[in-house]
């Protein structure tokens, strides 16, 4: 893997960050507010309460015009769960790069990881909790897509360990980071808990050297 290959990440990441499912090719207010509506709705009444008439009402908008959006209420939940992912990339992709140790570089995204959703309560439980519950197939589909391109950019800044395997290293890595900071916000721990567990996965995986 390359410059060019993680370029090409972000450059997917631009082109889904620009445009709605139908009509809207700008990341408009009216989207934003269509997506803050669905997760409002998910983690208040459940994911089988999220219709498109739930997320018009919730969000105050016109349904026609929600419609124009996102056609359907399973888009809308999925866009918003990339909005999550894509933070977590953005971050990543900024902060990795460099020298210095990837485990100091890694905390440090990390740490902006959880500066970034304490502001964002909401979206973070939908997207590492209820998302994951989901059975949806355009949402199943996002995770996925947001899980391979968050493992691309991991293992292209890692530049330690097995050349062999470093994707199914950091594929290993993701999941279990994910396990241990969705079991926190089930729990209610706050972000130093949800800290701490990251600390213990990146220890697990890629331990310091003695």
């Amino acid at each position: 893997m390359g410059a060019a290959h993680l370029g090409g990440v972000i450059q997917q990441d631009v082109a889904l960050s620009t445009g709605c499912v139908d009509g809207c090719f700008s990341d408009c207010p009216t989207c934003r507010r269509l997506r803050k509506a669905a997760v409002a709705v998910a983690l208040r009444r459940g994911m089988a309460a999220v219709t498109s008439e739930a997320i018009a009402e919730r969000a105050e908008v016109p349904l026609e015009r929600a419609l124009e959006h996102y056609p359907a209420a399973e888009d809308c939940l999925a866009a918003a769960y990339d909005e999550g992912a894509l933070v977590v990339r953005r971050i990543c992709a900024r902060m990795l790069p460099g020298s210095g140790p990837w485990q100091e570089r890694i905390r440090a995204a990390a740490d902006a990881v959880i500066e970034e959703f304490k502001t964002r309560p909401e979206l973070a439980r939908f997207c590492m909790v209820e998302a994951w519950r989901s059975d949806l197939p355009m949402l199943c589909a996002t995770r996925l897509a947001a899980r391979e391109r968050l493992v691309a950019i991991l293992a292209e800044e890692s530049g330690v360990g097995d050349e062999g395997l470093p994707d199914l290293r950091f594929e290993i890595l993701v999941g279990a980071a994910h396990h241990m900071v969705s079991e926190e916000i089930q729990a209610d721990g706050g972000a130093r808990a949800a800290r701490e567990r990251f600390d213990q996965v990146i220890d697990l995986f890629e331990p310091v050297p003695a």
